[in-house]
């Protein structure tokens, strides 16, 4: 007999929210609301069909620090959730590392770049719209990714074996991008030629510019060479780092920039009573800075006790802030950043006079002036490649067509001209007021690929931002982790597991409740490979018990000597199963693979061999000569 419905109060919902977990809120509502939601065991049992579904489907198989599963089933089941994708499928690999409670974890994703996304109102930042494919501990370091990546180098695999439909491109920050192009240290910040992904050329060629003046007429091209690149199936032209990285890293410089040519300028300013001092032109730019709400107005600029500045750190929305100009109106509200902080004095403008036409420069040119340009110019650039391009009807007759052949995708002319203007200003002006040995790899990016990409890309730059990712992996971070280092509690439920779980529930739910013969399609695609996994589940059950039979195996030991010979059972079964690599003809496995597939972490002080001294190099050498290989962190598990 079910008790009788009694009206909730609002008081009654408060509680129930405050109180509860998603777990206890739900248990609540089925006290309060008996016979109308399905019972616990009901639950219980969804549940469980749910994750079998999930690991028949998408087989997740483990990492050496995580997991992963099968992309090629995850495109699968996206295609019920987008069937309204025609022809080509444009899909974004990105990566992110994130810390907290003490651990790095790492974050593997896929999300769609179509046109067909735009037409329907779908964001490609909605971290909903992200799907990770691996999950593991630690950085994002190149040492790990080929630790979790690279062994089963399923990721690769995948790419290589799609259709000439599938249109791949890679993403992330820089250190995530420099990490999967780069296995040789060759792109390292300490060499002559790791400024420039893209092209292989030296320092020098910054200052290079084409026979007309102009940087941007060089049009270098994208050629270079990564043998190390952990996917090699996607074109060079396709690895594209995130703009809001570019951006944020050259604010800082910028920053970091005047706050030095403050500094080396303070004793001629001291000396001119004309001009501020050092202290009064760090305080006005603190103080321009903090009526923008950088930091909720608590932006500083720390010295050292040698009197050496600390590098200015910001996050994009910081950066943002600091660079755009000020609404119409407001410029007294929010003035520039370096307004009394650089000098209007009168600077002389040595720039070619093909140059000089191109920036339609006339006059004398301010050292205020030449800064304040930089700036808007960098802004400029930014806004132009984060703005989606508008996309233009072919037919009026068509008006609200769903479909992305009816309409003209991409940059219009005037935006290119415009990019092609502030990128040649931007490089000009820097190169006369901080000399080109300043100029950094994200504003080279700007400057000599922007443009590029604007061109030759089917698909606009803003559409690689790796926000939605990000704020993903937090996501991820945050409801499954806990903000703790421990795994999942009582059970020891691995969480990189449990997300993969909840996001095949998630997808499970909304394909299922979508429009059209979709979610029938689908629910056939998931009982065809339950009905499969089941099938080779009971076919590997069989065959075991079968061999363990063979092998003298007693269903219900009684006496040690069958126990004993249930265990001899399993040790034949084990060396029957396993890895025949290295195995030689006699049947024994050969030294050299002692150790293959497994990892070491050296710490601490190396005991002695015997009567034989050993080094952190010496038994480098001799687990490398067995197979092994020595990491140089330590991951988030054991291997």
């Amino acid at each position: 007999m079910y008790r009788t419905l009694h009206p909730m109060l609002s008081r009654d919902i408060i509680h129930i929210r405050e109180n509860s977990s998603g777990t206890r809120l739900m248990d609540n509502m089925r006290k309060c609301l008996p016979g109308i939601m399905p019972s616990k065991l009901q639950e219980q049992r969804a549940l469980g069909k749910l994750v079998q579904e999930f690991v028949a489907v998408l087989l997740p198989r483990r990492t050496s620090t995580g997991w992963y599963v099968d992309p090629s089933r995850l495109l699968e089941v996206l295609m019920y959730k987008y069937p309204f994708l025609e022809e080509k499928i444009h899909i974004r690999l990105q990566g992110d590392a994130r810390k907290i409670g003490g651990r790095h974890h790492t974050y593997i994703g896929v999300s769609l770049l179509n046109h067909e996304c735009k037409l329907r109102g779908l964001s490609y930042q909605n971290p909903k719209e992200v799907y990770p494919i691996s999950l593991f501990y630690e950085s994002d370091s190149r040492d790990n990714l080929e630790e979790n990546l690279e062994k089963q180098n399923f990721i690769e695999k995948w790419i290589a074996g799609s259709s000439p439909e599938t249109v791949f491109y890679l993403g992330g920050d820089h250190m995530f991008i420099q990490a999967c192009l780069d296995g040789s240290n060759v792109l390292g910040p300490l060499t002559n030629t790791g400024w420039n992904l893209y092209h292989e050329c030296d320092k020098e060629q910054k200052k290079e510019v084409a026979q007309s003046g102009l940087r941007t007429d060089l049009n270098l091209p994208i050629d270079r060479v990564h043998p190390d690149f952990l996917f090699k199936s996607i074109p060079l032209g396709h690895v594209i780092p995130c703009i809001l990285h570019w951006i944020t890293r050259c604010v800082e410089k910028l920053m970091n920039l005047e706050i030095e040519n403050m500094i080396s300028q303070s004793n001629k300013l001291a000396q001119s009573s004309s001009h501020f001092g050092l202290e009064d032109l760090v305080r006005n730019m603190r103080a321009n800075v903090n009526k923008r709400g950088v930091r909720h107005g608590t932006f500083r600029i720390i010295f050292e006790k040698n009197g050496h500045p600390e590098r200015i750190s910001l996050n994009k929305d910081h950066a943002l802030v600091i660079i755009s100009p000020p609404p119409s109106g407001r410029e007294a509200d929010y003035p520039h950043v370096l307004n009394n902080v650089v000098s209007h004095t009168k600077i002389s403008n040595t720039l070619p006079d093909t140059v000089k036409k191109f920036l339609n420069f006339e006059g004398e040119l301010t050292e205020f002036s030449c800064v304040a340009m930089i700036w808007e110019s960098l802004y400029n650039l930014f806004k132009i490649l984060q703005k989606e391009p508008t996309h233009d009807l072919i037919d009026t007759e068509k008006e609200g067509s769903l479909r992305p052949f009816d309409y003209l995708w991409g940059y219009s002319e005037n935006q290119k001209r415009e990019y092609k203007f502030h990128a040649e200003r931007l490089y000009q002006l820097f190169c006369l007021r901080y000399s080109w040995t300043n100029l950094t790899p994200y504003l080279m990016k700007f400057i000599d690929y922007g443009l590029h990409f604007m061109t030759t890309l089917e698909i606009p730059l803003c559409r690689f931002s790796t926000e939605g990712g990000a704020h993903r992996n937090y996501d991820h971070n945050c409801f499954y982790y806990q903000h703790t280092t421990r795994h999942g509690g009582r059970g020891r439920y691995d969480p990189n597991f449990a997300i993969f779980s909840s996001m095949w529930k998630r997808l499970s739910f909304e394909i299922s409740r979508g429009e059209g013969n979709a979610s029938e399609a689908y629910l056939a695609y998931v009982e065809r490979h339950t009905a499969a996994h089941k099938i080779q589940m009971a076919f590997r059950k069989y065959t075991v018990k079968a061999k363990l039979k063979k092998n003298g195996w007693v269903d219900h030991p009684s006496t040690d000597q069958e126990k004993n010979a249930n265990l001899k059972s399993l040790s034949l079964l084990s060396t029957e199963m396993c890895d025949t690599t290295g195995i030689g003809d006699s049947g024994k496995l050969q030294s050299s693979e002692l150790l293959s597939g497994k990892s070491f972490i050296l710490t601490g002080t190396v005991p002695k061999f015997g009567t034989k001294k050993m080094t952190h190099q010496t038994v480098t050498k001799l687990i490398e000569s067995y197979g092994g290989k020595t990491r140089k962190g330590t991951p988030g598990v054991s291997n």
